[in-house]
């Protein structure tokens, strides 16, 4: 643990931090205990208990670059600022749906977060569970926060200031574009990483697929600003997520991509992670019992439903809450071609799932689902169809 970041963050807590809920925290260093967290692939986040352990926050170091790449990969710090003012604007439309900043100190780029000890990353509880109810809680809140903050809500002069507001962060941009859309179609996508070669094999199927090529190039149209339709988190994914199935609550972290964009890419990349979950519990079925005492059959038959809720739910709630300012034939085309590609993306390129890593056939059904999706985009597929194609590509 780098001690002079440590240091910068106990300080930061001591100067910023006047919350008295939380007095304790900016005592005496000696008095607190800061442990690292887990899963940040771009910053620094520590977790800052006091010493009986009744007072806590969660403090996230935004660094000049990408934490896992180093200063080859320079970022704009500006992203403390975004996550911190995103966070503010989902809040007011979503009432505790989304983490809450105690304060944000953009000299130092930090930004100190309400703890929550009790909830789960999402994606760690749908290893060993699957909450259906929770992952409808979620829905709920990505069409509240996609149809409040509609283009067709807020007017074009609403929605300039929000785009303004909101503005893309160049760098950050470019590396969400070169993992998802360049490195993993790449002739040279084995440097990306380490991988089984029959899947590299599967890869170099893909990704020469001309249905796939055109898809490709659709998405990166789709996600010009002048296709924007509302705010989206722009990252969302089950690990960007976080539920307590106790009380039936979810807080969505990790804003700090956060822009205009379709309405379609945040459903698209959510539905992505439940897909690859549900490939990862096809292929445990049968070691189940074990030490994890997991029923993988019923994780993968839940994960099924969990993707068809997601996706039925979010259809009708957007036609609901939009009425004929709902393009459904439109996002619903988005939805299964963003989810193809950002399929590929995950299994070909850089980003990586751990639990997928020791299982090449499982990477095979997954790279199967996203030319299935992709194949069949443009035909009439319904939430339950696309569960379908998902088992069926086994």
């Amino acid at each position: 643990m780098d001690q002079e970041m440590v240091a910068k963050v106990l300080q930061s807590l001591k100067t910023n931090l006047k919350d008295a809920s939380l007095s304790s925290l900016t005592g005496d260093a000696s008095s607190l205990t800061v442990v690292p967290l887990q899963g940040g692939y771009l910053n620094e986040v520590f977790r800052v208990t006091s010493a009986d352990g009744s007072q806590s926050c969660v403090v996230k170091v935004f660094l000049p670059h990408a934490k896992f790449a180093g200063p080859s990969v320079p970022l704009e710090t500006d992203r403390c600022k975004r996550q911190h003012e995103a966070s503010d604007y989902i809040r007011s439309l979503i009432l505790d749906c989304c983490e809450a900043s105690i304060f944000c100190d953009d000299v130092n780029n930090i930004l100190c977060l309400r703890d929550f000890p009790e909830h789960k990353v999402w994606q760690d509880d749908l290893m060993t569970s699957c909450d259906l109810h929770l992952g409808g809680k979620l829905v709920d809140a990505l069409v509240s926060l996609h149809s409040q903050s509609h283009v067709t809500r807020l007017g074009q002069a609403g929605f300039a200031k929000l785009k303004e507001q909101f503005s893309l962060l160049p760098k950050l941009m470019e590396l969400q574009h070169s993992y998802t859309f360049v490195k993993p179609f790449q002739p040279n996508h084995r440097d990306n990483k380490p991988c089984d070669e029959k899947v590299r094999v599967k890869v170099d199927e893909v990704i020469h697929d001309a249905v796939v090529i055109k898809a490709m190039q659709l998405a990166e149209d789709w996600l010009l600003q002048e296709n924007a339709t509302c705010l989206i988190h722009g990252d969302l994914h089950s690990g960007s997520v976080l539920g307590k199935s106790a009380g039936q609550d979810i807080k969505i972290i990790d804003t700090e991509c956060a822009r205009a964009g379709p309405e379609a890419f945040d459903v698209a990349r959510l539905v992505c992670s439940y897909v690859l979950l549900y490939h990862y519990h096809h292929q445990k079925t049968g070691q189940g019992v074990g030490s994890s005492r997991c029923d993988h059959t019923q994780l993968m038959a839940d994960t099924v439903d969990l993707i068809c809720i997601t996706l039925s739910r979010y259809m009708e709630g957007m036609s609901k809450a939009l009425q004929e300012n709902f393009d459904k034939h439109l996002v619903w085309k988005q939805i299964l071609l963003f989810m193809g590609i950002e399929i590929i993306a995950w299994i070909s390129g850089p980003m990586s799932l751990t639990c997928l890593e020791s299982f090449p056939e499982a990477q095979i059904f997954c790279l199967n689902t996203a030319l299935r999706l992709l194949h069949r985009q443009t035909l009439s597929l319904d939430a339950r169809g696309v569960s379908q194609l998902i088992h069926d590509s086994h």
